[in-house]
């Protein structure tokens, strides 16, 4: 197991993905036996936030006596809750707005002022989307918030305080919408489509690694590029699954073909069988959508 985690690939690279994905796909393989290929798709798909960990540790440690009445509810939901960001799940949009009012504040501390102020990297209409993710302040906060709550320049002594705050503003909304309502596909695109993109579970530390940007939007442009499971056994019983389909090209019908199913964590046979294999071709410039 990898997972984009120091371990294996520490010799190769410089800049590694916390542990929690590889220990999560450890330990689902660890808990069964018999493993088929089709299988792999519940690993696939897996929503458990791990990372949730340090976070709910000081809502833990808050006393309920301090916070208002929609607070104390909030907080009692999010100890219950799995932890696990399923798109069907309300607990976890909750604790999703909860964890984005956290990194607000964090990006409005003293400490954090020379990076977020009005003039400073926080604002994001300087940067193309694309970029954001990388060079926007408060993503990079967002990113670093386990490292932020347990160390970092904003005192062990203010970090109750920030979280309660967060609490009470999180409290605020008491929608009961589900995260899937919130956390919906926003792929980059040169050209806006106007499209309705799907709802999918998962979060940036979960194995179904659908990364939006605590503090700025649930939206996520980044998720799994694409799922393989090949048999070693059986070459024939591979699958595979692309984020929208196997060509790039508009109005190709192998364009979007696959979007549904990689929703889903669905896949379909790699086919390798040059029998099989046949040339499909190319859409022509007056099949393609018109050019902006």
């Amino acid at each position: 197991v990898m997972a984009n985690e120091r371990g294996l690939a520490g010799p190769l690279g410089t800049e590694f993905a916390p542990p929690y994905r590889a220990d999560r796909i450890r330990a689902l393989l660890t808990a069964g036996t018999g493993w088929r290929a089709a299988d792999m798709a519940a690993v696939h798909t897996d929503t458990h936030l791990a990372s949730a960990r340090p976070l709910l540790a000081l809502v833990r440690r808050l006393d309920p006596a301090g916070l208002g009445e929609s607070a104390r509810h909030l907080r009692e939901r999010l100890l219950a809750w799995d932890r696990h960001m399923a798109a069907e799940s309300v607990d976890a949009a909750r604790y999703a707005a909860f964890r984005a009012e956290v990194v607000r504040l964090l990006a409005a501390h003293p400490a954090l002022a020379g990076l977020t102020g009005p003039a400073g990297p926080a604002r994001a209409d300087g940067y193309p989307p694309v970029f954001r993710p990388w060079l926007f302040a408060t993503a990079r906060i967002a990113y670093a918030l386990e490292s932020l709550l347990t160390g970092g320049p904003v005192a062990e002594d203010e970090r109750p305080a920030l979280v309660a705050a967060a609490l009470e503003a999180a409290a605020e909304d008491d929608t009961e919408q589900p995260w899937g309502a919130l956390h919906r596909l926003a792929p980059w695109q040169a050209v806006a489509s106007g499209e309705e993109w799907p709802s999918v579970g998962g979060d940036h530390d979960c194995v179904l690694s659908t990364s939006s940007l605590p503090g700025i939007t649930h939206l996520f442009a980044r998720g799994p590029a694409a799922r393989y499971v090949w048999d070693l056994a059986r070459r024939d019983d591979s699958l595979w699954a692309v984020p929208f389909g196997a060509s790039g090209v508009p109005g190709d019908p192998h364009a979007r073909d696959q979007l549904p199913l990689w929703r889903e964590g669905g896949l379909v046979p790699v086919v390798t069988d040059f029998a099989r294999l046949r040339p499909v071709p190319l859409p022509t410039p007056s099949d393609r959508s018109p050019a902006r």
